[in-house]
């Protein structure tokens, strides 16, 4: 994936190989690797990717990993929820073998385009590019799947992984999804598009859980319909650099989103997480919050933006960004931002960057906490406004215990 001299010459021969050695590539394809080609690889100079740069996370060493790739996949920390499991491993996905619920249909299918407005990404291009056969679902109009569905992204050996996930909530319907990032390094691009139809509501999970030395980029578009009310909760522990993109379009009237976010970065690990709010039509509404802990050399990235169309009157967002620094060589870049054309609003955003607070800490410790265990509680406390906000209690546990494991690696 890299080479000697330290430059990506090696990743793109090697991304440039694996294009040409295609049977078949469609005109689409076609179309998007000349895009990707155009564009090249997102480094520091372009706007919004100053703090992750995917050329330098390319160049420097991959992370040592000698451990053999596992002869079964191990389950995973979901599987009390006894979910529909779709596993996507090194790219590849595997057909579930469970019957066919009713009201979503799923099958493996051929890889989508991208929304012209991300016509100028060159990693969704180079995704379109190179995903050889996607995953895609439908929850059928008025279905509530109570059963969540979980898509699992396993890479067990290194090089480079695209997947693709196409999906959509009909009219009324219910339902939950839940992703996963597992596995060793890699570089991996993962897009997922999903469209939330009118009066929809559908709730996706998602944990990255890689090891240090993975570079992932994942891309999530979602159109929210009138009426319709998307939520989203992610954790990240990073990597190399682990980005996660989440653009919400509102075409329609009325539309709701609720995005929330936590990082658990250390060592030398980087996260990001990116996202986008685009108002096109009145009444829509927004909650977005975001918090980070770093330790180590890790970084932490925030960046948020609400788009408001003239159109969009009434828009109703808010964005609340805050990270917590345990060292002094972690960093924290928070970006939030309002781009605001109508005059009918309520917008607002705030950040914050700061330590843990040593008053507390005194009073934890006047009540009998050792040292390391009211930083954990605190910690637990900053990160936990986020895992409470979760409604899937099954889903809250699983991402408690993730909490909890990584405060315990800290100690």
């Amino acid at each position: 994936m890299t080479n000697a001299t330290g430059d990506t010459s090696a990743f793109a021969n090697a991304i440039e190989t694996d294009y040409r050695n295609r049977s078949a590539t469609n005109a689409m394809q076609s179309a998007a690797f000349v895009r990707y080609a155009r564009l090249g690889l997102p480094n520091r100079r372009v706007e919004g990717w100053k703090w992750s740069d995917f050329n330098a996370a390319l160049r420097g060493p991959a992370a040592a990993n000698d451990a053999a790739a596992p002869e079964t996949i191990p389950p995973s920390p979901f599987a009390a929820l006894e979910p529909l499991e779709i596993q996507i491993v090194d790219g590849r996905v595997l057909s579930p073998d469970a019957a066919k619920l009713d009201g979503f249909e799923f099958g493996v299918i051929e890889p989508g385009g991208s929304d012209p407005d991300f016509d100028g990404h060159s990693l969704v291009a180079l995704n379109i590019a190179l995903t050889r056969r996607a995953f895609g679902y439908r929850v059928e109009k008025g279905a509530n799947i109570e059963r969540p569905i979980l898509i699992r992204h396993i890479n067990t050996k290194p090089g480079h992984v695209f997947s693709q996930v196409l999906g959509r909530g009909d009219e009324g319907s219910r339902s939950t999804i839940i992703e996963t990032f597992e596995g060793r390094a890699v570089f991996h691009s993962a897009v997922h598009h999903l469209s939330v139809y009118r009066n929809a509501e559908l709730s996706r999970y998602v944990l990255n859980d890689t090891d240090a030395g993975a570079v992932t980029h994942g891309f999530f578009g979602a159109m929210v319909g009138e009426g319709a009310r998307f939520r989203q909760t992610s954790l990240s522990t990073g990597g190399r650099l682990c980005r996660h993109e989440t653009h919400l379009l509102y075409p329609a009237a009325g539309g709701f989103s609720d995005v929330a976010s936590a990082a658990l970065v250390a060592g030398d690990r980087h996260s990001d997480f990116t996202t986008q709010v685009r108002f096109r039509a009145p009444g829509g509404e927004a909650r977005q919050l975001h918090k980070g802990v770093a330790s180590g050399k890790a970084r932490n990235v925030f960046q948020g933006k609400f788009h408001v169309e003239r159109a969009a009157q009434k828009t109703d967002a808010k964005m609340t960004a805050n990270a917590l620094l345990l060292s002094e060589g972690a960093e924290a870049n928070h970006k939030p931002e309002l781009e605001i054309y109508a005059d009918d609003v309520e917008c607002a955003h705030g950040s914050t960057v700061g330590a843990l607070d040593d008053d507390a800490l005194f009073y934890l410790r006047q009540r009998g906490l050792s040292a390391s265990a009211a930083r954990a509680l605190l910690i637990e406390a900053f990160a936990g406004e986020v895992v409470d906000s979760i409604d899937n209690e099954g889903v809250r546990n699983v991402f408690a215990t993730r909490v909890a494991a990584w405060l315990e690696d800290q100690q």
